[in-house]
């Protein structure tokens, strides 16, 4: 991919334009307890990254997958562009949840169709059996990970997919019209990249304020 098409230019550690990393976290606005774990780990996520957390919002969770049965296509669309921008896709593996169909297409949007890393967390530390979907992802040998339900090892599991911080540019349009573009529909597309733009990890670099001329006897310490 040329560096016209990258929404960010990548750079060394120490530069200004470090992107920032996103998170897209399934079923975030399911239970009043999710919602506070995930500003939880957001917050502690921030120690070491910039987090963009870009997941649906709690009034389009109500208006989208309400009883769990997927939303119309405008509504997919949207988080189909979402997923297709995010580092790691933070997805619950308590039982029963692979009978969601909510959470089985995030998941096959997300592992399979933009290989984009997720994060299964457990419901409990009691939990020890794989839930159908990470068995299903483990056998295909794409990228995951499980954590507990608990602040400091969902960081943990984040931390150990993205791989220190995020380097990866994303293909956002095919000039090429023999080309075929496998992403999620330009309109989602443009939509959420208005909305969610990437954004640089650190603020821009500030010039030295420049030093006030010194007279002759200023160089010896007398005034100006």
């Amino acid at each position: 991919m040329d560096s016209a098409s990258a929404p960010l230019a990548y750079w060394e550690p120490g530069g200004e334009e470090e992107r920032r990393l996103r998170i897209f976290i399934s079923h975030r606005y399911g239970r009043d307890k999710d919602e506070a774990l995930y500003e939880g780990v957001i917050r502690a996520l921030n120690y070491n990254f910039t987090v963009q957390d870009i997941s649906l919002s709690a009034s389009q969770y109500m208006a989208g997958p309400r009883g769990g049965a997927l939303p119309k296509l405008e509504v997919q669309a949207e988080i189909a562009a979402r997923i297709y921008t995010s580092d790691v896709l933070i997805a619950p593996s308590r039982v029963g949840a692979g009978r969601s169909q909510w959470v089985t297409w995030e998941v096959q949007l997300a592992a399979i169709g933009y290989g984009v890393p997720i994060l299964f967390v457990n419901e409990s530390k009691a939990q020890k059996l794989k839930t159908s979907l990470v068995s299903q992802v483990d056998d295909l040998g794409l990228p995951y990970g499980v954590s507990h339900r608990d602040t400091a090892d969902i960081v943990r599991g984040v931390t150990e997919l993205v791989s220190a911080r995020p380097t990866w540019a994303m293909r956002q349009d095919e000039k090429d019209q023999r080309i075929r573009f496998r992403g999620p529909p330009q309109k989602a597309r443009d939509d959420v990249m208005k909305r969610f733009p990437f954004q640089p990890r650190l603020p821009p670099a500030s010039a030295p304020p420049p030093q006030a001329k010194r007279g002759f006897l200023g160089m010896f310490g007398g005034r100006d």
